[in-house]
């Protein structure tokens, strides 16, 4: 019985010493560690939650990311219909609308300093600035009010006493005081009661124009603007011209239109965008209750790196391929050391490759994402060196398995910079180390391996 034993025994410990067996376990152990790798990305993503909170803590405060949306005219109009019933009655019925318009010519500009806000530790580019704006509107024309017309025998009426000015922001809060218009040499007075006039702007503050919208007018504008992150403009007339300086040195520019003139250097930047209002979406003229408008803007974003929750994102997409090639690797030493590695060992060693992400991800967020991933690197490197040289009882062979892991360090991170050619990195690198298995294999005969 014990003989019996015994034979069982050495059966179950030759499996389980096996090449086959130790094959079975790399790719099992693959497939489990994918379990934590799980738990980090859901933690990448909790914090770029927990950011994004912070982010917005600080730009909620200042209206958000400021956007000057425009400045139009909206001149009342009634329509004056007479209703007939069907028993002889008649009813004068009246309705009210507005015709827009958009200047001729606008122009805006402004120097923004910003300055950076932290939140935790995370920190934000806030600014104040005053926006200078200045431009003219044309005399209304007939042929303009042609536009209110219609075939029936309803009468129009155009009220141009009334006429106001409309000045669009993305959020009154980014506002610091009321701004202020001069039409005519003359200080326009805030509306006392806010018309309901349907426009293309989120949020708009009135003025009171009076009787000068017909005959046109040129006006200036100061505006005294807060917010954080990005600033945009609306360009809305016929002609339009922005110029926005900054002594931040790594800008963005983004939107419909990109500057037609740019510096950038050490002492900060300067743009300048000329837009026709051929390339807008605002027409000359329409009537407020019968054109939905969805206008495009031209924006300055003040650029801070933050770029490490992303990078560690792609980075954890490869962590299959950069868990399966230390373990084969491992299998491989095993072979020609023919030295029995236990399951337990591929355990750490598995363990200590997904431990690399962790420290991606924390360290990065104090420090540039580029020094943090060489400090990850070089620090499990390190310890695949001294455990490999323990496990093998020989330096040179720690040596080789350290090299291993920080050549696929090495590859994927060229991967993670070159994202437009990262499938032809991917591509050229799984098939370098295909090619490498094959030439180090070639001359093993795998069934006497057991």
């Amino acid at each position: 019985m014990e003989e019996k034993n015994e034979r069982i025994a050495k059966r179950n410990n030759e499996f389980f010493s096996s090449f086959g067996f130790k094959c079975i376990i790399v790719f099992a152990l693959v497939l489990i560690f994918q379990i934590p790798m799980i738990f980090i990305r859901n933690l990448i993503n909790d914090r770029i939650h927990y950011h994004r909170e912070s982010e917005s803590s600080i730009l909620i405060p200042k209206g958000g990311e400021p956007k000057l949306q425009g400045v139009i005219v909206a001149i009342p109009y009634e329509t004056i219909s007479i209703v007939k019933y069907t028993n002889g009655e008649r009813e004068r019925k009246v309705e009210k609308n507005y015709i827009c318009v958009t200047p001729e010519t606008f122009t805006a500009q402004t120097e923004i300093k910003p300055e950076m806000l932290r939140r935790g530790i995370f920190e934000l580019p806030v600014f104040n600035c005053d926006v200078h704006a200045s431009g003219a509107f044309s005399q209304i024309e007939e042929d303009y009010l042609s536009i209110i017309k219609d075939s029936s025998e309803s009468e129009q009426l155009v009220k141009f006493e009334d006429a106001i000015l409309l000045v669009g922001v993305s959020n009154k809060k980014i506002l610091t005081s009321l701004p202020e218009i001069k039409a005519g040499g003359e200080i326009l007075r805030q509306s006392i009661f806010e018309p309901h006039v349907p426009n293309p702007f989120k949020e708009t503050i009135f003025y009171d124009l009076g009787a000068r919208a017909k005959s046109g007018f040129e006006f200036e504008m100061t505006a005294k603007i807060q917010g954080g992150k990005t600033f945009s403009l609306t360009p809305h007339a016929a002609e339009n011209k922005f110029v926005v300086r900054s002594d931040w040195k790594t800008p963005g520019f983004s939107g419909g239109w990109l500057p037609t003139e740019r510096k950038i250097g050490e002492n900060g930047f300067s743009a300048e965008w000329n837009i026709p209002g051929l390339s807008t979406d605002f027409p000359k003229i329409w009537l407020s209750n019968s054109y939905s408008i969805g206008p495009d803007s031209v924006s300055v974003s003040f650029f801070q790196s933050v770029d490490n929750y992303q990078k560690t994102t792609r980075s954890a997409k490869y962590s299959i391929l950069f868990l399966l090639i230390p373990f084969i690797a491992l299998l491989v030493f095993e072979i020609f050391s023919k030295v029995k590695i236990h399951p337990i060992q591929y355990v750490l060693i598995g363990l200590a490759n997904v431990v690399f992400y962790l420290l991606l991800l924390s360290i990065s967020e104090h420090i540039p994402f580029n020094a943090t991933y060489w400090i990850a690197s070089a620090a499990i490197s390190a310890l695949t060196l001294f455990y490999g040289a323990a496990i093998f009882n020989k330096f040179a062979y720690g040596v080789f398995f350290a090299a291993v892991n920080f050549i696929c360090y090495i590859f994927l991170f060229g991967t993670l910079q070159a994202e437009d050619y990262a499938l032809l990195l991917g591509s050229v690198g799984i098939f370098a180390v295909v090619a490498a298995l094959m030439i180090l294999t070639r001359k093993i005969d795998w069934y006497k391996l057991n």
